[in-house]
């Protein structure tokens, strides 16, 4: 099958000179907050990857993990390398991204901040020469905290911060996109991630500190990987190692030698301050080379920044280097970010990339960088910048609305005191009265007052229209670079689908060839085979006797054959009906069995619900009386204190009576008896009671004794109703 190369794959990007694709756009140069695709830009400046490709025989393949000399990572100096390209050691590869509008604002302050040291330390510099070594010293110092700062941007714009970021598990997922959002090289590692999962690939990010590794690690953990190993055993003497399918990064932060997850297939720096001289960096790159040539780095650099610049800077002493990076840095602040022209999509590049990782026999074939606008060491001590005039390209972009604002108000003065003055020499005359001078200021300063009032009206509605056009027009631009972001997205997707449809349609033509003819084979073989069957059987009927007979015997037996294996296809699958009919019965016999003990259990749980009824009813019953035994009972304790008191009260109500009686005067009246007739024999008469009989006493029993008769008809009255 033989490889087509796709516009975006290895084949039709030229290693020297890019080639022009007259169906494709150029990328707008257009930078938003918003969330979008960035372009990059991936270059390389040596040739060391030729040798990967050319004077290979297919004996000369071996696996990928093998030792070489440590010699092959010293570099001859072979060709001039030109002035302002960046300085690669052999198999180093480099990367140049873009750069957010807001992150390339937070980038220029943090150089206008340092305007003030920059004309100390620039190269030529009197002050800096006359300086003191402690402050030569201390100087040297806070330039180096500055590329550090500048370093910090370019990588992740919270590493400047990171005392008073809090981190929290919760978040990983944002945090990932706001790493992607901030910085254009965790933008590219996205899209590594997103088109390589499936790529059998073990890379190393290389940075240096602490804080960066925290970074790299909680972004990983945020994109879905996963540690190799407990989190407590790595760090030591193992790698801090992810993986997520069949990807795996490893973070590399310092000096020391680890144990590896894998073979590495590449290192990645992030950071320009990692040191590969090392010689644990040097031990592994020769241990896990491939095909003769060191382990691949590749350097993620933004583009015309100060650790770009840092890359192009050739050996010199501290503070000359310093004292060029600054330069250079302070006059490209203007250019951080921008691309050149055969830029590429994010996408594209990081398939380049995983492409020539996967390979090992591929080159590195997309665009070289091209060199940056330096000047060697012997044109700069001719021709050196001024520290004035960097200094100014350092503040141009903070005071460029500031000093346009300033002319205008100098200018409108000077022309307003100019004609003021010459409208009140001219006007004066010399008989005129100092009043009539001060009235001629006043109206000529109110005229002066409107014509300024209308001009700032004017240029305030022709700012607002401007802006508003302005707005319109990025609002416009945002709008046709989405679309062509997402059309080129889209185009390599199909791109994409293409190539694997293609894979498999040629695979599957070659499958349906094979078929094909071993088909035509086993018909021919067939057709021959059957025509000598028949030939043989016309022939031993057409010669007759025992051999004719014979043959038709066996004809009858085939015949029979056929018959009896179509009977017993017909009994097999009564066979079967009647399985499946006895297995449905079984089933429906369960089913009854279930629901007949279902049942039973029902009837049981009804009677013993029945009995239960009938016990509580007789307890009710017999609560039932007990309760109404209870009342009656308290009833008659409550007469029986009802009728005691009613005893009392007429006991007290006798003794009343017969204190009366003691007390009364003895007259004729009042010793003369009523004429009552006597009830009872005794001498005292009493009252006639309810119990009274026919006998003449007051017991209703009828045995003469008068008290006895007389308590029953009191108590028989007191438990009268009222």
């Amino acid at each position: 099958m033989d490889d087509k190369p796709t516009p975006s794959s290895l084949g039709d990007i030229d290693a020297t000179v890019p080639t022009s694709n007259p169906e494709s756009i150029a990328p707008l140069s257009v930078r938003s907050d918003a969330d979008h695709v960035p372009h990059s830009h991936i270059g390389v400046h040596h040739a060391h990857s030729e040798a990967l490709i050319h004077g290979h025989s297919a004996t000369d393949i071996v696996t990928s993990m093998q030792t070489i000399q440590p010699s092959a990572l010293t570099v001859e100096d072979a060709e001039d390398i030109p002035v302002g390209s960046v300085r690669l050691g052999p198999s180093e590869f480099a990367v140049t991204l873009p750069m957010d509008s807001r992150v390339k604002d937070y980038y220029e302050r943090v150089i206008a901040d340092a305007s003030p040291m920059l004309k100390e330390i620039l190269p030529g510099s009197a002050r800096f020469t006359q300086m003191a070594s402690s402050k030569r010293d201390s100087l040297l110092s806070k330039i180096h905290e500055i590329v550090i700062k500048l370093n910090n941007v370019a990588i992740h714009p919270d590493l400047n911060i990171v005392q008073h970021v809090s981190y929290e598990d919760s978040k990983l997922d944002r945090e990932a996109e706001w790493a992607e959002y901030s910085s254009a090289k965790f933008r590219l590692l996205g899209w590594l991630i997103r088109v390589g999962c499936d790529h059998d690939l073990h890379v190393i990010l290389a940075v240096s500190g602490d804080d960066k590794r925290r970074i790299l690690e909680r972004y990983l953990l945020g994109k879905g990987f996963k540690y190799t190993k407990p989190r407590a055993q790595l760090g030591g003497n193992m790698e801090i190692s992810l993986q997520k399918d069949a990807l795996s990064f490893a973070i590399h932060f310092d000096d020391s030698v680890r144990e590896t997850f894998r073979p590495p297939s590449a290192v990645f720096v992030f950071d320009t301050s990692y040191k590969l001289e090392s010689p644990a960096v040097q031990h592994m790159r020769t241990t896990y080379s491939r095909n003769g040539a060191l382990l691949p780095v590749i350097w993620f650099l933004i583009s015309n920044s100060c650790e770009h610049i840092e890359r192009c800077l050739p050996p010199l002493p501290e503070s000359e280097r310093l004292g060029l990076l600054m330069q250079y840095t302070a006059s490209l602040v203007e250019e951080v970010g921008d691309l050149q022209d055969d830029a590429l999509n994010v996408c594209e590049d990081a398939e380049e990339i995983l492409r020539f990782l996967s390979d090992p026999f591929a080159a590195w074939s997309l665009p070289i960088i091209e060199p940056l606008p330096l000047v060697s060491s012997d044109e700069s001590g001719s021709t050196p910048l001024s520290s004035d005039e960097v200094v100014r390209g350092a503040q141009k972009r903070a005071l460029e609305h500031d000093q346009d604002f300033d002319d205008y108000l100098l200018k409108r003065a000077k022309f307003d005191t100019q004609d003021t003055s010459q409208m009140t020499q001219s006007t004066k005359p010399p008989s005129h009265s100092l009043d009539h001078d001060l009235q001629s200021l006043e109206k000529n300063l109110v005229q002066m007052k409107a014509i300024h009032e209308s001009e700032k009206n004017a240029l305030q509605n022709e700012l607002s229209q401007s802006l508003a056009r302005l707005r319109q027009l990025e609002a416009s631009l945002g709008d046709v670079q989405h679309r062509y972001e997402s059309r080129t997205r889209e185009l390599h997707k199909i791109r994409q689908e293409r190539d694997k449809l293609i894979d498999g349609k040629t695979a599957l033509e070659q499958k349906v060839e094979k078929q094909k003819e071993e088909s035509l084979k086993l018909k021919e073989e067939r057709v021959q085979l059957q025509a000598e069957l028949e030939k043989t059987r016309q022939e031993i009927k057409d010669g007759g006797g025992p051999l004719s007979e014979l043959e038709l015997l066996r004809e009858e037996n085939r015949r029979l054959t056929a018959e009896k294996a179509s009977l017993e296809r017909k009994a097999e699958y009564e066979k079967n009906q009647a399985e499946y009919t006895r297995e449905q019965y079984q089933t429906a016999s369960r089913v009854a069995a279930q629901a007949g003990s279902e049942l039973r259990q029902l009837r049981d749980e009804k009677e013993s619900l029945a009995r239960k009824v009938q016990g509580n009813a007789v307890q009710l019953r017999e609560m039932n009386n007990k309760t109404d035994s209870l009342r009656h009972l308290a009833r008659i304790s409550e007469l029986e204190l009802i009728l005691a008191s009613r005893d009392d009260l007429l006991r007290k109500k006798e003794d009343e009576l017969r204190e009366i009686r003691k007390n009364r005067p003895s007259t004729r009246s009042t010793s003369t008896q009523p004429r009552s007739p006597k009830w009872a024999t005794s001498s005292r008469p009493t009252s006639p009671g309810v119990g009274y009989n026919s006998n003449g006493n007051g017991n209703g029993n009828g045995n003469g004794n008068g008290l006895a008769g007389r308590g029953s008809a009191l108590r028989f009255s007191s438990e009268m109703p009222f």
